[in-house]
């Protein structure tokens, strides 16, 4: 497995679409922050949106996606002035068939405005790990960007078409497209960042994204800082500086946190006894990796699978 399918099985991924709608009227929401992300995309029309820790609205075209995979809060609306309701009651209301930012009348300037396809990206974001501290504040993928997004486009016309007219089984489609969404966007940002560190562009590396592969797909503890050094073709001082300049931590940190995050997966989700996660997670003994554990979460290992 590599390293990215890895961690965002292990942080328990799990996306949706919230609703995709027509609108008529003038509209606006405020988002607040929350612990997980958020995305936009609008199918027609423009609008504008503002993040809190910018200073400038940005516009948005037909065709954009945006997201805040950390969940920052912002407010989106058809334009500046548009009275705005609070994005949990609008949401409830749009997906309840009450969408308060449509009219019903025959009237030529009750045509569609806008349509809007919003949803979510939830994981466990007190999971400890680099990726989650390197995820990006904001994305803005523009439709006219000089990129290659047409597949990127069939996958938003396709997560459209599920919501909008639901079948048997179009809520997991449409989860499932959306975490695919959620990857692809994680992807274009990897490729398109000019960053010299941060985890994201770690995976990316060839040097240091190959050994984070080798980590990630570890049955048993078998990796040391050498032998990772070894499959980077560098030495042990210069691995161990490009990993931790990357990372964010050294490699050794690295591996023995990934390695604790491993054993709390395997108490929730296996029936392995302790003494096989032990030596799974590198421990010659229940009573040293019970220590390990205890000092790394503050519970012990019994505890937790019992909780």
């Amino acid at each position: 497995m590599d390293a990215l399918s890895d961690i965002l099985k292990t942080i328990r991924l799990h996306t949706s679409t919230y609703f995709c709608s027509h609108f008529n009227t003038h509209w606006g929401m405020d988002i607040d922050k929350r612990e997980s992300g958020l995305f936009h995309v609008l199918m027609e029309g423009s609008c504008w949106l503002k993040a809190v820790n910018h200073k400038e609205p940005v516009r948005i075209n037909e065709g954009d996606i945006v997201a805040f995979p950390t969940g920052g809060a912002h407010w989106i609306g058809d334009n500046l002035e548009s009275e705005r309701l609070p994005g949990n009651e609008a949401v409830n209301r749009i997906v309840s068939g009450d969408n308060p930012f449509y009219k019903v009348s025959d009237h030529p300037q009750s045509s569609v405005q806008n349509t809007l396809m919003c949803g979510a990206f939830e994981y466990d974001s007190s999971i400890r790990h680099p990726l989650i501290k390197s995820l990006p504040c904001f994305i803005h993928i523009k439709a006219d960007a000089n990129i290659d997004i047409g597949w990127l486009k069939t996958l938003v016309q396709v997560l459209s078409s599920e919501t909008r007219q639901p079948s048997p089984g179009s809520t997991i489609v449409s989860d499932r497209l959306t975490e695919i969404l959620f990857i692809q966007l994680l992807r274009l940002y990897m490729m398109n960042v000019n960053h010299e560190q941060g985890y994201l562009q770690a995976l990316a590396d060839t040097r240091i994204g190959k050994v984070l592969n080798l980590i990630h797909n570890e049955q048993e503890s078998l990796w040391t800082v050498n032998t990772l050094a070894d499959q980077a073709a560098l030495s042990r001082s210069a691995f161990t500086e490009r990993f931790t300049k990357m990372v964010g931590e050294s490699p050794k940190s690295y591996l023995m946190n990934w390695r604790m995050q491993k054993a709390r997966h395997l108490l929730s989700e296996s029936t392995l006894s302790m003494q096989a996660i032990a030596e799974k997670t590198g421990y010659a003994s229940e009573a040293a990796f019970s220590k390990a554990f205890k000092q790394n979460f503050g519970i012990s290992p019994g505890a937790y699978r019992r909780s």
